[in-house]
């Protein structure tokens, strides 16, 4: 799964979180379990995420990785290229 527009310009984390969940739930086939708390990493000092942790009652139920057209960015806004579930 793919996704190719940079949707963290200038986003705030709770922001991002959103954006994310937004435009995974138009990709087919992607399901995250119910979650009660949502961890985002960061490339560095960059506004580029790492990774989402979704966790349920502490145990993580969902990880997504993200993976940008430089890897690893290393300046804000890198263009997104895929998300992987696992």
């Amino acid at each position: 799964m793919s996704l190719s527009k940079n949707c963290f310009t200038d986003l705030g984390p709770d922001q991002q979180q959103y954006e994310i969940y937004s435009a995974l739930n138009a990709i087919s086939g992607l399901s995250i379990p119910p979650y009660d708390e949502i961890d985002l990493t960061y490339y560095g000092a960059t506004n580029n995420i790492a990774t989402v942790v979704y966790s349920n009652a502490g145990s993580p139920v969902a990880t997504l990785t993200l993976t940008y057209a430089v890897q690893p960015p290393i300046t804000n806004d890198e263009l997104l290229v895929n998300v992987t579930q696992s």
